[in-house]
């Protein structure tokens, strides 16, 4: 797709922003856009020079969940399958895959499917007065993105299990920090200018290194061993020291013994010099 209708895609620098854009729908999740976010963070993760996506709602919500054009089709036994297993798994996988870090930035209201996406993220910074819940339990089945599985590994399971049973969507933004939820809340007044100063510390590290501590955390969940993940870990910093801009670096500790010695030499006349 080169261009996007319910979406809005931009590259600057290190930092790639993805926009749910249908304010008018409090940015609701219909079938089109759901294929635009496959593709946009399909297509983001061949952007070699980023390092951070934030994703991000336009006007008053970040994103209520579905769109009501999408349950009729619902009703369709493999409509809904299709629903769930290609677009909600699929999108969950390519925020994963993108290799790039995913940066949440909550405003205004956070329900249902779109708390899911903000699970998918790294990172999820909020408005003070942004407002979360999961909802779909009010109508008689779970969140099905990947909402009840996600939040139970986010959160402590007691305070899980609340939000997923309770159907609310007036929990606050401190509360959910409260909880463990987010990552940063920030007050109104001084979101934007706070937000950006996180994302700008983010993307100023080298992309590689982001994209290789994203991976190792993520796979490290799924080692069977401590001893597994620490292996991991250490292959993932050989591979990173190997790097040609690192090798760089190295390159100073690689100097002639005798280049050395002459060195410390050098350091100790001007020592003694200044005495």
């Amino acid at each position: 797709m080169s261009e996007y209708t319910t979406i809005l895609y931009e590259v600057k620098g290190a930092i790639c922003n993805i926009t749910l854009n249908r304010p008018d729908k409090y940015n609701a999740i219909n079938r089109e856009m759901a294929a635009e976010l496959l593709d946009a963070f399909r297509k983001v993760r061949d952007e070699a020079g980023v390092g951070v996506v934030v994703l991000a709602g336009q006007g008053k919500a970040f994103c209520t969940g579905g769109d009501l054009s999408v349950f009729p089709s619902l009703a369709e036994h493999l409509e809904s399958m299709n629903w769930l297993a290609h677009d909600g798994y699929g999108i969950g996988k390519a925020i994963e895959l993108c290799e790039k870090v995913v940066i949440a930035k909550v405003t205004g209201h956070c329900l249902a499917g779109g708390l899911e996406l903000a699970l998918m993220c790294d990172l999820i910074y909020a408005k003070e007065t942004a407002k979360f819940g999961t909802t779909e339990i009010n109508m008689g089945i779970l969140p099905g993105w990947g909402g009840t599985v996600r939040i139970a590994r986010a959160l402590p399971i007691y305070r899980a299990r609340e939000i997923l049973y309770s159907g609310r969507k007036d929990y606050m933004a401190r509360d959910m920090y409260e909880m463990g939820f987010l990552t940063h809340v920030f007050k109104d007044e001084e979101f934007e200018q706070k937000f950006s100063e996180v994302v700008a510390n983010i993307s100023s590290k080298k992309v590689i290194a982001l994209r290789m501590g994203k991976e190792v955390m993520g796979r490290s969940l799924e080692c069977g061993s401590l001893d597994a993940a620490l292996a991991l870990e250490r292959n993932a910093i050989q591979w990173l020291i190997y790097s040609p801009d690192i090798q760089a670096v190295m390159d100073g500790f690689r100097k002639k013994p005798e280049d050395l010695v002459k060195q410390q030499k050098q350091a100790n006349i001007d020592t003694d010099t200044k005495k």
